[in-house]
């Protein structure tokens, strides 16, 4: 396996040369155009704009470009001595105003971190570029999951406390999450960050199946891709407002320009959100999901020359909330026998109306981040350099109720702080030759990570301590990836990335300090098959990686440490689109042979958190994805995913009192926390009035499958399916835009996390509002 890394690493050294490269951006006069097609008149060399209307080619010295897009007229630029192009697209109103039904125009992606219509991408792909988030409302990524098969997001406990689940893989408590969650080309280590407000975006997307060969650890399941919209040369200004239920205030400003024409620009974002919430505690008689939210963007980029590319970005963020607003049966709370230390919950199943939050304390949470990037780009002939360098600082506490009910002359509350500093460093070469059969990159990576944790529960006489230590992480990384074009229809990639990871666990509450190290391989393998121009036949095999870690001490439930999780994914699918690009269909069918499953555990009485693992797992599943456009004004899009992940053998865990605790009683059950299935079916229709003014409508019926929330998988502790909808309308008449939205519009009941001892978490109630936006 070194030897092939070694190889990948060699090989693209041949392949350095002094072709002419041509590099540009296309608008519509105002904004990017994502997915322009630009071909080398007379050749089959061509490429896509990216979704910043940014491009590059590889072209002959006297190459004419051809420029093409949906809706817009063909151009034709001779570039000559030009090696940096403004083209802007113009309209053309034959296809526009004409009786014709256009088809969909490509969604651009960066999936295998090169740009590419997501139809071409041989992964199973599900993205929106910046047109699409704005029409269907996508503001987190919990929005944005409830449109992909197979993924769910959801946020519980407290600010920055969320869980995500990817093909059968759960995201568990104090451990990362099963994707690489990447923001501008920078992997985001603190899980907390996932579920941050999101605005003025080009892209995000989601590649499904282990990707631990392009993405590094953690991406086991997967990996989520935001782009931020760039500097723009051309002063833009963007002011929203906006208001809603729950006195739901928004506040947004965004500007863009150039501070020197062509060479220094820069882009500013700031948005505020504040909501006094919608959930009611019984007791105290106050909201309790309340938040506050501001976010703070800037970004420099500078092109002092052709050859030279560098931009920094920073970002602040400050978000406040509600905290521990745990449910609990109506008429019959829960209550805590202080002689005992048990918690004799009366609560019916998840599914009975368990919904009423009952609780003597306001829980309150917190976070703090401040996150900066350089990224420097040099063009070195048909190669680019690139260095990316990243710091994050996250600073999240919380305190609450944790005996989840009313108690007269005893009570039980739960504080936590929980910090994360990261320090990444990425060096990356890449192919830039567009004419090349083979495309490559490889690189470097070092990360490290800082993770201070403190929890302490609060009784009327004590305050005790349950965990208080500082994990460190440190990684250092190679990877190599590359695709070679067999034929013109059959292209093979393969990839491999070396990670050495070591973790050390300092516990000041034990006075005492774990080691211990771990060398990981993550191969990568593809056959792409290119069937007809509208058909994409793949097949992939790709290992995943998840990090282990230690825990507090060793109890009944849990080890010291906990393993790293290991996947061996099989997938094969299609990709097609026909009726003249206004059908599309996508499928996927995979298999992944999965070890050491982590799982969360907390003892009782001392509520000590923890985690486990199984020793082997299968998962299974498929997914599909259509897009119909009906008529002019009417497109239908449906998708469906279906998983099945089951706990093949349990092995065993614990050990405190001698006795390790037998995890093979669960054998052939579900896993938890994973929905078994989600559709989401979705109309869209554009009106335009005029040239000016346009209405954009959109409607999704979303649905989560039946959850097992225990590995027991015992009734009581399983939810059946639900189903949400939502819906937005946008009326844009030149430079202003109203907007009205709604989620949840019939106000469903139903469960974001449920526990085995009988509390659970709702989900958000229905909420209306509308924004008023203007540009200038």
């Amino acid at each position: 396996m070194k030897k092939l890394l070694f190889i990948l690493i060699l090989i693209p050294l041949t392949s350095w040369g002094q072709e002419r490269t041509i590099q540009g951006i296309v608008t519509d006069g105002t904004e990017p155009l994502p997915g322009v097609n630009i071909l080398e008149k007379g050749t089959t060399n061509g490429v896509t704009t990216d979704f910043n209307g940014n491009f590059e080619i590889s072209v002959s010295f006297e190459a004419i470009l051809v420029f093409s897009y949906l809706g817009f007229e063909t151009q034709e630029i001779t570039s000559e001595n030009e090696v940096n192009l403004n083209i802007v697209m113009k309209e053309d109103a034959q296809q526009l105003d004409g009786v014709e039904v256009l088809g969909f125009a490509g969604v651009i992606g960066k999936a295998r971190k090169r740009t590419a219509s997501i139809q071409t991408t041989p992964e199973s792909v599900t993205a929106f570029n910046s047109d699409g988030i704005e029409k269907i409302g996508i503001n987190n990524v919990t929005t944005f999951a409830n449109l992909v098969p197979n993924l769910k997001l959801s946020e519980s406990q407290a600010v920055g406390v969320n869980s995500l689940v990817i093909r059968g893989i759960p995201q568990i408590r104090n451990t990362d999450a099963p994707v690489a969650f990447v923001i501008d080309g920078v992997t985001i280590a603190d899980p907390s960050l996932l579920n941050q407000e999101l605005f003025d975006l080009a892209l995000i997307e989601v590649v499904k199946g282990p990707q631990g060969a392009l993405y590094g650890k953690n991406a086991i399941g997967g990996a989520i891709n935001i782009y931020s919209k760039e500097p723009t040369n051309v002063t833009k200004n963007k002011i929203t407002v906006g208001y809603g239920n729950g006195n739901a205030f928004l506040g947004r400003f965004i500007s863009s320009g150039a501070i020197q024409k062509d060479k220094v620009f820069y882009r500013v974002s700031a948005q505020y959100r504040d909501f006094d919430g919608l959930l009611n505690n019984e007791f105290l008689d106050e909201k309790v999901d309340f938040k506050q939210e501001l976010t703070l963007r800037g970004q420099l980029m500078f092109r002092f020359s052709p050859n030279f590319k560098a931009s920094l970005t920073t970002q602040y963020i400050n978000s406040e909330g509600g905290a521990t607003y745990y449910s609990t049966s109506p008429g019959a709370p829960a209550f805590i026998d202080a002689n005992d230390g048990i918690l004799p919950y009366l609560n019916p199943t998840p599914d009975d109306g368990n919904n009423v939050i009952f609780q003597d304390i306001l829980g309150e949470s917190d976070l703090k981040n401040f996150y900066g990037n350089l990224n420097l780009e040099w063009n070195l002939g048909n190669v680019k350099l690139q260095s990316i360098t990243s710091y994050s600082d996250v600073n999240r506490s919380t305190i609450g109720d944790l005996d989840m009910t009313v108690t007269e002359d005893w009570f039980l509350d739960q504080g936590e702080t929980n910090d994360t500093q990261t320090f990444n460093q990425e060096i990356r070469l890449t192919n830039r030759s567009t004419t090349s059969k083979l495309d490559w990159s490889f690189g470097g990576f070092f990360q490290t990570i800082e993770r201070p944790f403190f929890q302490s529960d609060f009784t009327f006489s004590d305050v005790f301590a349950v965990t208080d230590y500082v994990a460190n992480f440190q990684t250092i990384a190679l990877f190599g990836f590359m695709d070679y074009k067999l034929s013109d229809k059959l292209t093979g990639s393969i990839g491999l990335r070396f990670d050495s990871d070591k973790f050390e666990l300092e516990d000041f509450l034990n006075g005492q300090t774990d080691e211990k190290s771990e060398d990981v391989l993550q191969p990568k393998a593809s056959l792409s098959y290119q069937a007809t121009e509208n058909t994409l036949l793949y097949s992939n095999y790709g290992r995943g990686y998840r990090a282990g870690g230690f825990n507090p001490r060793v109890t009944d439930l849990f080890n010291r440490d906990f393993e790293g999780e290991f996947s061996n994914n099989f997938e094969i699918g299609f990709k097609t689109s026909s009726w003249g690009n206004r059908f599309i269909l996508n499928g996927s069918v995979f298999y992944s042979d999965f070890k050491n499953r982590q799982q969360f555990a907390i003892t009782f009485p001392d509520f000590t958190p923890g985690n486990f693992n199984y020793e082997k797992s299968e998962i299974t599943g498929f997914e599909i994805d259509t897009k119909t456009r009906v008529s002019k004004y009417l497109d239908v899009l449906f998708n469906y995913g279906y998983v099945k992940s089951i706990i093949k053998e349990g092995g065993s865990t614990g050990g405190a009192d001698g006795m390790a605790r037998d995890l093979n009683q669960f054998n052939d059950n579900n896993t938890s926390l994973v929905p078994q299935s989600n559709f989401n079916l979705g109309l869209e229709s554009s009106i335009p009035f005029n040239e000016k003014t346009t209405l954009d409508l959109s409607i999704n019926y979303n649905g989560t499958g039946k959850i097992y929330w225990e590995d027991s998988n015992a009734d009581e502790f399983t939810s059946d399916a639900y189903q949400l909808l939502d819906a937005q309308a946008r009326l844009t008449s030149g430079k202003v835009a109203l907007t009205l939205w709604a989620r949840n519009i019939l106000d469903e009941q139903y469960y974001l996390e449920y526990t085995d001892f009988g509390i659970g978490w709702r989900g958000t109630p229905a909420t209306v509002g509308t924004t008023l936006s203007v540009s200038f």
